[in-house]
């Protein structure tokens, strides 16, 4: 007779907050553990303190309920307790719950509601069947992990989002839509646009031995992206080879103008490569920043920073079904 898994979920109660799924976490735990084994976690001093108790405990599935800021944080505490203690990883289940949900997308784990998914698990999991799972490693920024890395126009778009307590698609298309605005006002009135989605980063990549640096030291970069998914949100496959080369993920920077970014959305969107941009699949890398620039991994902004080191991070087991 096979043991009953042991499952552990981690939720994050302000995840999707001012959308339909806020509040969610609670009825997906409940649906897959016993109030025991779920992690209610507001803070991250709350979450390192949960992370904790992971040794003695040794879940078999550890479920991580909210967005893609939430699995950054909840899989950074994971992944140092069990390389801290030399356990073997548990399996990790994602179900989205939050603003942003671009991990689980890339896992097809978005084709169903989250209170849907996390029925269809439960009946796995009371009936000791099998998972369907895939492998994916996020990667090492610094000391934190995550799936996407960026600064320049990333971080430009997220903060002006994040300025409108609505979030979601809407929020998105009235961001992209202003700075289209922006840029026609100012051509109609000749002069020089400032528009914040725009605003530059001057930094020096350095890539490991036999590579070209894209640019030279500390030329100007519209924005740098780093990821080991492919997607980026809203369905845009803006890191198209991030997952086609096993033990790297993938670098795009560009230097294009927003008229030269927008003139090749539709080939950004379809994950084709782009004129002035430069794409490359590496497992290390290092950013120098010539000024303390502000960046963001899965979402979540970062403090101003002159340095970062990216490499891969361990390869992990996602239940996808």
């Amino acid at each position: 007779m096979r043991r009953q898994r042991k499952v552990a979920a981690f939720t994050n109660p302000n995840a999707g907050k001012n959308t339909p799924r806020a509040g969610l976490g609670r009825v997906v735990a409940s649906i897959l553990t016993t109030p025991s084994w779920t992690y209610d976690t507001r803070t991250i001093e709350e979450l390192e303190e949960k992370c904790e108790g992971l040794r003695r405990t040794r879940p078999d599935t550890i479920v991580v309920v909210g967005g893609d800021g939430t699995v950054h944080n909840t899989l950074t505490r994971i992944i140092r307790e069990y390389q801290a203690s030399g356990l073997p990883f548990p399996q990790v289940l994602v179900v989205p719950t939050g603003t942003m949900n671009t991990v689980a997308t890339t896992l097809g784990l978005t084709r169903h509601p989250a209170v849907r998914l996390a029925e269809l698990i439960a009946a796995k999991i009371r009936e000791n069947r099998p998972f369907d799972h895939v492998h994916l490693a996020p990667m090492k920024i610094n000391d934190e992990y995550g799936f996407l890395y960026g600064s320049g126009i990333v971080v430009n778009f997220l903060e002006q989002y994040y300025l409108d307590k609505n979030r979601g698609p809407k929020r998105a298309v009235k961001v992209i839509l202003g700075s289209l605005w922006h840029e026609i006002s100012h051509l109609l009135t000749f002069r020089k646009p400032r528009n914040p989605l725009m605003k530059q980063v001057h930094a020096k990549i350095t890539l490991p031995d036999g590579m070209d640096p894209p640019v030279a030291p500390y030329m100007t970069h519209t924005g740098i992206m780093c990821g080991s998914i492919d997607q980026i949100g809203m369905g845009c496959k803006g890191l198209p080879d991030a997952r086609n080369k096993p033990g790297t993920f993938m670098l795009r920077d560009t230097a294009l103008s927003f008229w030269g970014l927008a003139a090749n959305l539709g080939m950004l969107w379809a994950g084709y490569s782009i004129p002035k941009t430069y794409d490359a699949n590496v497992s290390r890398l290092v950013i120098d920043y010539e000024q303390p620039t502000i960046t963001q991994v899965d979402g979540d902004i970062k403090a101003a920073t002159l340095r970062d080191v990216i490499e891969l991070g361990p390869t992990l087991s996602f239940i996808t079904g």
